[in-house]
C-alpha cells in the first residue's frame, strides 16, 4: 500500500509500482509527477493544460518542449522563453538532443529525469548501455574510443575503481571528456542497474540548489504545496555525478559534507532524516587543492570526496584519438541527418591532428558538425573546416595549462619533432611553434619573468624553458651590477 508521501511525490517506490515502461519524473517548486514515455510519437511538456506533462510554474512556457521516442529518448525545445537544458547545458531551439537514462533535463525551474522501467533496470540494461554511444550533456557524442596509451592506462584504473565504493574526483580541462569517464565508472560498477543522476553544480542557481539536491517538504516555503524528493534521493542505490563541483557555494559544501559523513539527507523544511546509499563521482576543471588553500573550498569536504583522483588528459595530449573520434563524429552526425556517411581527406585529417584543440573533444565535435553541414560531396576537405583550423592555426590562443597534477605537458604536445612525426607540412609546424612561443610569453608575463615559476606553470624543466627562450630569441633581463660602496 502506498504511503501518503509516495502518492504526493512520485518517489521511486511509487513510480516503479505504477510504471512497467520507461518513464519521466518531473519535479518543480510546488509539485511533481511521473508519466510513461510513449513507444512512438511524443510527450509534450509545458505550462498549458493540454500538455502530456503539465508543469504549473511561471518559469515554464505554455508549450515548452517535447520528448520523442524511446531508443534513444530525445528532447526538443519548442522556442521556450527560459530554455531547456540537458545536464546543465542549454540546447539550441528546435534541435533534438539525445537524453541518456538518469540525465537531468531542465525545463525552466523544473527538473526531469528519464527513468527505465523495472524490466530494463537489470543486467540486460547495463549490457545494452555499454554498447551504446555515450553522450555529453550538450549533444556531444563521446564514443569511448581508446587509442592512446595514457587513456588505456586510465581506463584500466577505471575498471579497478568502478568495482569499489570510493568517491572519485575527475580532473581535467573543459571538454576533455570527464563526464564520459564518470559514465564508465557507473556502467562498470555493481550499481550499473540502479539510478545514475547527473547534476551540474554551476548550472543551478544558489537559491534552488539546496531544494533540488535535498528536496523539500510540503509547506517548507511559499509555493511548496507538495513535498518533493531531491536528486540525492533519486540517486539512492546508484551514483550521483556532481559536475563542476568546484563551483559549489560554501554553505552547500557544509551540507554536502554532512551527507558524506552520515549518509543521510534532510529535506528543506523537514525534521526527519532519510538514509541514502549513493556513490559520489565529481568533476572539475579547477585546481581544488589551490581552492582549499585559498579558502574557496572546504578541506574536510575535499578529503571526503577525494577517495581517488583520476586525471583526464586534454585532447592535444592524446593525438592518436583525434582521427578515430573525428570519424565517429562524422558517422554519428551523418546518421542523425539521414545522409550517407562521409569520408575525411588526408589533408583535412592532417589539419585536424595539427590543431591544438583548446576546446578539446567538445570543440572537435562542433568542427565536425559544421564540416558535415557544409559538405555537399562525398568527402570532408580542408575548405570545409573553420578558418582557425586550416588558415590561421597560429592565431588560436589556447589557455596556459593549469598548474597542478592535471596540467598538460606543453612540449610533448606542440614541439616540432612531434609534428614532424605526423608528416605535417611546414606551415602547420610553424603554426605550432607560434603557439608554443605565445604560451611561453604568456607564462613569463604571468610569472613576472621568473623562469623557475614559468617552467612549473608550463610543466617543463627550467633547462628546457631556457633553451626555448634562446631558440625563440626572447629578450633576456640584464643582470644587476653589484653596487660599489663609496
Amino acid at each position: 500500500m502506498r504511503t501518503e508521501e509516495e502518492e504526493l511525490t512520485g518517489t521511486e517506490a511509487f513510480v516503479h509500482a505504477t510504471f512497467g515502461r520507461p518513464h519521466v519524473v518531473a519535479t518543480w517548486p510546488g509539485g511533481s509527477l511521473a508519466r510513461e514515455l510513449p513507444s512512438d510519437g511524443k510527450l509534450t511538456i509545458g505550462r498549458g493544460r493540454g500538455n502530456d506533462v503539465c508543469i504549473d510554474h511561471p518559469s515554464v512556457s505554455r508549450e515548452h518542449a517535447v520528448l520523442w521516442g524511446l531508443d534513444p529518448v530525445t528532447v526538443e525545445d519548442l522556442g521556450s522563453t527560459n530554455g531547456t537544458t540537458v545536464a546543465g547545458i542549454r540546447i539550441p531551439r528546435r534541435a533534438r538532443v539525445a537524453v541518456t537514462r538518469g540525465q537531468v533535463v531542465g525545463i525552466g525551474a523544473a527538473v526531469l529525469l528519464v527513468r527505465a522501467g523495472p524490466e530494463t533496470d537489470g543486467v540486460a540494461a547495463s549490457t545494452r548501455a555499454r554498447a551504446t554511444t555515450v553522450r555529453d550533456g550538450d549533444r556531444i557524442p563521446a564514443p569511448t574510443i581508446v587509442a592512446d596509451d595514457g587513456m588505456r592506462h586510465l581506463y584500466s584504473v577505471v575498471d579497478l575503481v568502478a568495482k569499489g565504493g570510493l568517491s572519485v574526483i575527475l580532473l581535467g580541462e573543459t571538454g576533455a571528456g570527464k563526464d564520459v569517464v564518470a559514465d564508465a565508472i557507473h556502467r562498470r560498477s555493481t550499481r550499473a542497474g540502479a539510478a545514475y543522476v547527473r547534476v551540474n553544480c554551476a548550472a543551478l542557481p544558489d537559491a534552488l540548489l539546496e531544494s533540488e539536491l535535498f528536496g523539500y517538504e510540503r509547506g517548507a516555503f511559499t509555493g511548496a504545496v507538495q513535498a518533493k524528493p531531491g536528486l540525492l534521493e533519486a540517486a539512492d542505490g546508484g551514483t550521483i555525478f556532481l559536475d563542476e563541483i568546484g563551483e559549489l557555494p560554501l554553505p552547500m559544501q557544509a551540507k554536502l559534507l554532512r551527507v558524506l559523513e552520515n549518509r543521510e539527507i534532510t529535506r528543506v523544511g523537514g525534521l526527519k532524516s532519510r538514509a541514502i546509499d549513493v556513490r559520489f563521482v565529481c568533476a572539475t576543471n579547477r585546481d581544488l587543492a589551490a581552492a582549499v588553500r585559498a579558502g574557496a573550498f572546504r578541506q574536510d569536504l575535499y578529503f571526503r570526496l577525494n577517495g581517488i583522483s583520476l586525471i583526464i588528459p586534454p585532447l592535444r595530449a592524446r593525438r592518436a584519438e583525434i582521427a578515430p573520434l573525428a570519424r565517429a563524429f562524422v558517422a554519428d552526425t551523418c546518421d542523425t541527418a539521414g545522409r550517407p556517411r562521409l569520408a575525411i581527406t588526408d589533408e583535412a585529417m592532417a589539419v585536424l591532428e595539427a590543431h591544438p584543440w583548446p576546446g578539446n573533444v567538445r570543440e572537435l565535435r562542433n568542427v565536425i558538425d559544421r564540416a558535415v553541414t557544409l559538405c555537399t560531396g562525398g568527402s570532408i576537405d580542408v575548405h570545409h573546416l573553420p578558418p582557425a583550423e586550416h588558415e590561421a592555426v597560429d592565431t588560436a590562443r589556447p589557455t596556459i595549462p593549469v598548474p597542478g597534477p592535471y596540467g598538460s605537458t606543453m612540449m610533448a604536445d606542440l614541439d616540432a619533432a612531434s609534428l614532424g612525426s605526423l608528416g605535417l607540412h611546414d606551415a602547420a609546424r610553424r603554426a605550432a611553434q607560434s603557439i608554443e612561443r605565445r604560451r611561453i610569453a604568456e607564462a613569463m608575463e604571468q610569472c613576472g619573468g621568473n623562469q623557475t615559476r614559468a617552467a612549473q606553470l608550463l610543466r617543463i624543466s627550467r633547462r628546457t624553458l631556457v633553451a626555448r627562450l634562446t631558440e625563440y630569441q626572447f629578450a633576456r633581463p640584464l643582470k644587476k651590477r653589484a653596487s660599489v660602496p663609496s
